[in-house]
């Protein structure tokens, strides 16, 4: 075998020994990952439904029903836009 030979099959060797010694390694750190993202998930999921629970709390008080708002159609003095310059 030539000297490219040897060192070109040492690097596969090399390369070879470093990714089965870093496998462990990688499944670990995926397992976290998933952990914290689900975690996360959880979290987030918790806030939404507390952020629906007090809209809900603050918009329907009592047993009457909550009262309609004119706001998405303008009167006279609410157009949604400035007047132009003069």
């Amino acid at each position: 075998m030539g000297f490219l030979d040897k060192l070109f099959g040492r690097a596969k060797e090399t390369a070879g020994d470093a990714a089965d010694k870093a496998a462990p390694v990688v499944d670990k750190a995926e397992d976290a990952a998933g952990d914290a993202w689900d975690k996360t998930d959880d979290v987030a999921h918790d806030a939404v439904d507390e952020a629906k629970d007090t809209v809900s709390d603050l918009t329907h008080r009592g047993d009457e029903p909550a009262e309609a708002t004119d706001a998405a159609e303008p009167g006279p003095d609410k157009t949604g836009s400035t007047p132009p310059a003069a």
